[in-house]
């Protein structure tokens, strides 16, 4: 087993989930983070709860994390995850990658991605999500 390479924070709260990215992944990391992503969120297992994903210092992951963040994602919307959307400058082959491993919108699930905080929080608001973020953000690594 190789050393984790890449970093996350998550804060959970009341019905929503923050959540920032940096670095390359590894299989490791993305292990490591969906094991603490289900620990930190087990509580809202069976109620309708959103997540705000920040990717802008997300630099890709090797093919190895796929079928873990594919597995991942299929568990939190089975656990109520209605609503998600991911934040970054608009790259390539960062849009790429998440664009095949994270699920579209079906059912009651619905993603948007989005080059600003703030209209991210619009559209959750809009959905009655009603996202605090600006302390998250504020706690981030310049």
């Amino acid at each position: 087993m190789f050393t984790v390479h890449g970093d996350w924070r998550i804060l959970v709260k009341d019905n929503y989930v923050l959540q920032w990215f940096s670095g390359c992944w590894n299989e490791e990391a993305a292990i490591q983070y969906c094991q603490e992503f289900l620990k930190e969120t087990e509580h809202l297992n069976g109620t309708q709860w959103a997540i705000i994903s920040f990717f802008d210092d997300w630099e890709l992951g090797v093919p190895e994390i796929e079928s873990h963040v594919i597995a991942h994602c299929q568990l939190f919307k089975k656990n109520g995850c209605i609503k998600d959307c991911h934040i970054y400058t608009p790259a390539t082959w960062k849009s790429m990658q998440l664009e095949n491993i994270v699920p579209h919108s079906e059912g009651d699930y619905e993603r948007r991605v989005f080059v600003d905080a703030a209209d991210a929080n619009t559209w959750m608001n809009n959905c009655g999500f009603f996202i605090e973020s600006s302390e998250f953000i504020n706690s981030l690594p310049s």
